[in-house]
């Protein structure tokens, strides 16, 4: 339809970091699953970049059918752990969304926010967001909004009651207890970079 071809590819950047291990990583693979559902109903193109420590990188991409439920059942199958390497995956991103294909895509981040970036990827984003449109959401899956996710995000929808999914905790426990997830810019706004100002308007 021409709706659905005003809606660019989506490419995911899935945190499988030690720190996703339990609900964060159930809510992850959940919510992969749907943008792949999304992405094939609307027919729009989605391909995921599942990241974790240096030189732990996953890219596939998820088309309907039997080829693209393969890399899926390989995320569902996947162990959480590790380090945070974001910069390779926001990379790898930006190189896909110069390429024709995947020229007007959008980029959804999914993570508990444990990471930063340096200056130059920062400035690539900045670039892909003036000369392509580039959009950039985020999936936060933890208690507070972090700086990482701040200066990458246009947007970051908050997952406050994420302890609910986790089979092993305690249901006592499943709601968060923090009352906002911008605690950086309620009790250290000068702290924030204009970067991360940006999402606070």
């Amino acid at each position: 339809t021409p709706q659905s071809r005003q809606r660019g590819p989506m490419i995911v950047c899935l945190d499988t970091s030690g720190s996703m291990r339990g609900a964060p990583q159930n809510i992850a693979k959940a919510a992969v699953l749907e943008a792949a559902r999304t992405a094939h109903r609307e027919g729009r193109g989605c391909k995921l970049i599942a990241f974790g420590g240096a030189g732990e990188l996953m890219e596939r991409d998820l088309a309907g059918g039997p080829d693209g439920l393969r890399p899926l059942l390989e995320l569902i199958g996947q162990r959480f752990d590790g380090g945070t390497d974001v910069q390779t995956p926001i990379e790898r991103a930006m190189e896909r969304v110069h390429e024709q294909a995947w020229r007007s895509a959008d980029l959804l981040i999914i993570s508990d926010g444990e990471f930063g970036c340096t200056a130059d990827t920062l400035n690539q984003l900045d670039g892909a967001r003036a000369q392509l449109g580039l959009r950039v959401q985020g999936i936060l899956v933890g208690d507070r909004e972090t700086m990482g996710l701040l200066e990458v995000c246009d947007q970051i929808h908050w997952l406050r009651d994420w302890r609910r999914f986790d089979p092993e905790g305690n249901p006592r426990n499943a709601f968060s207890p923090v009352h906002s997830k911008s605690l950086t810019a309620l009790y250290f706004p000068n702290a924030l970079s204009t970067r991360a100002q940006r999402g606070q308007r």
